[in-house]
Order: structure tokens, then sequence, then C-alpha cells
């Protein structure tokens, strides 16, 4: 299960990073596809029932407005899934 979640949430930060700095939108529905997994997780877990199937579409969002430059409107909506992804990591490392 770790092996799933950890490397593919990291990447997807990575792509959508690159994503902003190259302004190439492709890169965004990538990390669409390696978000899904942890996403999926999420939705079945009673604190993020709804919620951890919204995720995916705020990276095509990004990609949407990445596309139309709007590259700040862009950044904002890869926010929520960068503080979850780091909320969860400091859940996770702090005893």
């Amino acid at each position: 299960m770790v092996l799933l979640f950890w490397p593919f949430m990291l990447a997807s930060i990575v792509f959508s990073f690159i994503a902003l700095s190259k302004k190439k939108p492709m890169f965004l529905v990538i990390s669409c596809f390696l978000i899904i997994p942890y996403s999926l997780y999420l939705a079945v877990t009673p604190l993020f029932r709804w919620w951890g199937g919204i995720f995916p579409f705020f990276y095509l969002g990004a990609a949407f407005l990445l596309r139309k430059n709007m590259k700040g409107l862009s950044g904002l909506l890869i926010l929520p899934v960068i503080i979850l992804i780091g909320w969860l990591g400091y859940i996770i490392i702090t005893p």
C-alpha cells in the first residue's frame, strides 16, 4: 500500500511544479492520474467521504486554467492538494 501512495503523491507534486514552471498543462493531467489512487483511498474514509473524489479535479481545473494562461489561478487550484499531502505527511511523521 505504501509503495502505491507516497511515490505517486510526490510525483504528482513534482509534475505539478514542472507544469507551472514550463507552462505545460499535460503535466497537470499526468498529476491528476497519479493522485487518483490516493483520492480513492480518501473517498472511502469517513473524514473525507466525497472530498477524496474531488482532488483529481483540482489538477484538471488547474490544467484548464494553465491552458488559458492563468498561471496564478492554476497555482491556487493546486494548493489544496499540496496542503493535504503535507498535512498527511505531518500526521504520519509526528508521534
